[in-house]
């Protein structure tokens, strides 16, 4: 056989155990078929949306029987929403992904029972609860535009700089779960005149990354603490946005996804679970966002580097200390809601 298509067979051949793999493992057809038959699912997300998009779209490309409508919104008010449509009997969401894991655990109560088949290839570590997963894990680096500026020096101390004064985003603390594990970091593990140093620059406040990311890409702020996965995003799409990681660690909140007991599509829902928690799907994660992932085996960001080093809060600390920390975050910015 000539040599070209023997090693074009090996590569279809490889593909295609690769995907029957994936098949065996995540989505027999059986689950694929229910699933079809339902065609479609809404997904409750905490996820910046555009996020949410692509990975939709990706889901969709391997399964495009099923349809997955968003309905996305800052983890607080996402689970507000959820209390009280449940409290109504009006609760019509089969999964939701929350950043914001230990909020999760108050509403524990509507989940069901669920693992996905490649559990034992998972850090269970930060898991609240053995049915809420860690679909998502985004970590916050340092974005900057591309186009005006150099890459920053990889230390989170670029922020501190007086020469970046008012040129610099800042998320609020209290917007969300990952949010909160950047401001965790900042005064645990930078210090407790981190916050102090931060404000004294002038930062602009944003309330989501989305918003700040889009910043940076107008010039608005050259630098900002913003999710990998959004920043990467708009990167990836031509925009004049690249991110650095600093060497004192990237802070991070995984997420905590899961199926509601009520889910009115309760196969698809546990196809869009189980393709989201195998190895093709976290990879599709990092690969089209720029996220990471706790599952073995699957891939980092191009251009992260080896050495990479993941901060995730203990989950006691990350409920008790957030409402008087927040308080005093909000007093040291001069913010008021």
């Amino acid at each position: 056989m000539i040599p070209a298509l023997r090693a074009a067979l090996a590569a279809v051949s490889v593909f295609a155990f690769s995907h029957t793999a994936t098949a065996q493992d995540c989505c027999p057809k059986e689950l694929v078929d229910a699933a079809t038959k339902e065609g479609k699912l809404l997904l409750y997300s905490a996820v910046v949306l555009d996020n949410e998009q692509i990975l939709a779209k990706a889901f969709s490309e391997r399964f495009p029987g099923v349809k997955v409508d968003i309905v996305r919104a800052p983890g607080g008010r996402l689970f507000t929403r959820i209390e009280t449509e449940a409290a109504a009997g009006k609760l019509t969401a089969d999964v939701v992904d929350l950043t914001d894991r230990m909020l999760a655990v108050r509403i524990k109560h509507l989940f069901a029972d669920y693992a996905p088949p490649n559990a034992a290839k998972w850090d269970t570590t930060s898991m609240p609860l053995p049915n809420l997963w860690p679909r998502t894990l985004f970590v916050y680096a340092l974005a900057y535009n591309s186009a005006l500026i150099k890459p920053p020096a990889p230390t989170w101390k670029e922020i501190e700089d007086p020469k970046n004064k008012g040129k610099v985003g800042v998320i609020l603390a209290g917007s969300g779960g990952s949010a909160w594990a950047l401001t965790m970091f900042q005064r645990k593990v930078m210090g407790e005149g981190t916050w102090k140093a931060i404000a004294d620059q002038s930062p602009r406040l944003f309330e989501s990354n989305g918003p700040m990311s889009s910043a940076v890409v107008r010039g608005e702020v050259t630098m900002a603490t913003v999710l990998t996965a959004t920043a990467l995003a708009l990167k990836f799409q031509g925009a004049p946005i690249d991110v650095v990681y600093p060497k004192e660690g990237l802070p991070a909140a995984p997420g905590a996804a899961g199926i509601f007991k009520d889910a009115p599509n309760p196969n698809a829902a546990r196809l869009f679970m189980n393709w989201s928690l195998s190895e093709e799907g976290q990879n599709a994660i990092v690969e089209r966002l720029g996220g990471m992932s706790l599952l073995a085996g699957a891939k980092k960001p191009v251009g992260a580097p080896d050495d990479i080093k993941i901060w995730i809060p203990a989950n006691d600390e990350f409920d008790a200390l957030r409402d008087p920390w927040v308080k005093e975050w909000d007093a040291t910015f001069g913010y008021r809601k």
